[in-house]
């Protein structure tokens, strides 16, 4: 239907019965370049054609379940705002715990790798904090490397190095200090079909083989040989898979292993000392 011009109050009563009145909020920021304040305070000034369409355009987008990141092109993650598209999984919250793990240790002139670094969220941000922490991100998605190297960029961290690798292939990496992974996990049988969002996104960074434990397999077997004496390898984790990482943990010879809780009380994180 062709849009004639409406005000911001009409624009928004009229896409809140399609999508969340907070999406659609966030939708028309976008659209006008302004903050949320500004729509509160300019209910009555009109919307030209072109942000109409654009904007009622966006609804209908999200109506269909695409990730708000994803119309919007960015996400926020832990202090700042990063560069998102269909290439890289939307950062999660409960992916902070992983952050707010890894600078609770001592960064200082150590070398932390991140194996499948997405748009880069948590190397990013733990190196931004600690500016003498070496990292190195390996990535098998080209684009996603692209978009990671763009986020590095956008908030000025250079003691980052991210490179293209699978951990399915040989590694060839010198010993760490911290590895760090939040690799596909999830069982693509088990996901829910009107999930919110999920499938549009990339679906070798969410879904795992072997009822979603293939990945978390590799990565703990293989890191264990790449860690320095006492180094740890931080995992992110749904809460099914908690009690397999304990055992598969112990049997490759992991002394030590903390598991914590996300927000909703669930096993999310693993941490495993060697």
């Amino acid at each position: 239907m062709k849009q004639q011009t409406i005000n911001i109050e009409d624009a928004l009563s009229k896409a809140s019965t399609n999508i969340d009145s907070l999406d659609a909020r966030l939708l028309l920021e976008f659209v006008k370049g302004v903050d949320g304040s500004y729509l509160f305070t300019h209910g009555d000034e009109k919307i030209n054609i072109k942000e109409s369409k654009l904007f009622f355009d966006l609804v209908q987008e999200r109506k269909k379940k695409k990730p708000l990141a994803y119309l919007v092109g960015k996400k926020g993650f832990w202090k700042n705002d990063f560069f998102v598209d269909k290439s890289v999984l939307v950062p999660r919250p409960e992916t902070e715990m992983l952050v707010e793990k890894l600078l609770e240790q001592d960064l200082d002139n150590k070398d932390l790798l991140e194996l499948g670094i997405g748009s880069g969220v948590i190397s990013l941000s733990v190196a931004k904090e600690n500016k003498k922490l070496n990292v190195l991100g390996t990535e098998k998605s080209l684009r996603a490397l692209m978009i990671a190297n763009k986020n590095a960029k956008s908030l000025d961290v250079d003691n980052v190095i991210f490179i293209n690798h699978d951990w399915n292939r040989k590694w060839l990496f010198p010993k760490m200090d911290f590895i760090v992974s939040n690799p596909p996990y999830v069982d693509r049988s088990s996901l829910d079909k009107n999930a919110d969002g999920v499938w549009f996104e990339p679906s070798i960074a969410l879904f795992s083989d072997e009822k979603g434990f293939k990945d978390l397999d590799t990565i703990i077997s293989k890191s264990i040989g790449f860690l320095k004496p006492k180094g740890k390898l931080f995992l992110e984790h749904s809460y099914e898979q908690s009690k397999k990482i304990v055992t598969l943990a112990k049997k490759i010879g992991y002394k030590n292993l903390e598991q914590l809780k996300d927000n909703n009380n669930l096993m999310r994180v693993s941490i495993l000392s060697k």
